[in-house]
């Protein structure tokens, strides 16, 4: 005799349901602004990978010390010189309910008005996009990044 648990197959009924409600609220909202909408398998990845982007991933609790001494050295990568840096989850990027902080960090290229031509650099880093950003008289990417969409 086979145990089933019942409970995981509800709780992935009822996340199921959830989201294509949420899809079918989606498509009615984009006819009546006159926009095509994302098919529902599209719209299912992008809440996952937003979902999956809110909540960092926890390691487990066991630890040896070779373990450890990776976590410590691997924590936060920085980009390869060349390589596209990373560009928040658009969700993320406008929420207002997220608090986002100026934090002072290394000197970097700012992402919003630097050029192929024209590179300008600030200390400036959002708290939770991770991105560098200007804030000085010439004008203040900080707050154009976070209230206009491209």
């Amino acid at each position: 005799m086979k145990s089933k648990r019942w409970y995981m197959r509800m709780f992935a009924y009822a996340i199921d349901v959830s989201l294509t409600n949420a899809w079918i609220m989606y498509r009615r909202d984009c006819k009546a602004l006159g926009v095509n909408g994302v098919p529902l398998k599209s719209f299912r990845i992008q809440v996952f990978r937003a979902a999956s982007n809110q909540w960092p991933v926890k390691s487990s609790s066991r630890r040896s010390s070779s373990s450890l001494v990776e976590s410590v050295t691997v924590a936060d990568p920085q980009p390869v010189r060349g390589h596209r840096s990373h560009t928040p989850n658009v969700a993320v990027r406008f929420d207002p309910s997220l608090f986002h902080d100026p934090v002072h960090a290394i000197r970097l290229t700012c992402k919003c008005c630097s050029g192929k031509g024209n590179i300008v650099r600030s200390n400036v880093v959002c708290r939770v996009c991770k991105v560098h950003l200007c804030m000085n008289a010439e004008g203040n990417c900080f707050v154009s990044y976070h209230e206009e969409f491209d």
